[in-house]
């Protein structure tokens, strides 16, 4: 691998990195804001508390399945939870 290479694989990381944190952090916002902790969000949509945590802390990539049950607990189509996440 070339230097290059290794910085474009790199910059890649970051990206992905900033992308799932900000989606974790509209999890959050959007399941907070109904009144819902955490364990309690998890637990209406059929996930482990655990991978609820990860999620939010964007340290995990989230299937797409998995993505469509949240936003359809939270009431909102999938493009809503997604718009504006962008590295």
């Amino acid at each position: 691998m070339t230097a290059d290479q290794a910085i474009r694989e790199n910059q890649a990381s970051r990206s992905m990195q900033e992308i799932l944190e900000m989606l974790g952090k509209r999890i959050r916002s959007e399941h907070k804001g109904k009144g819902f902790s955490q364990e309690g969000f998890a637990e209406v949509c059929g996930l482990h508390r655990t991978e609820m945590g990860l999620l939010e802390l964007g340290k995990t990539i989230p299937r797409l399945d998995t993505l469509l049950l949240i936003a359809q607990h939270l009431g909102l189509p999938i493009f809503e939870l997604l718009q504006g996440i962008e590295p």
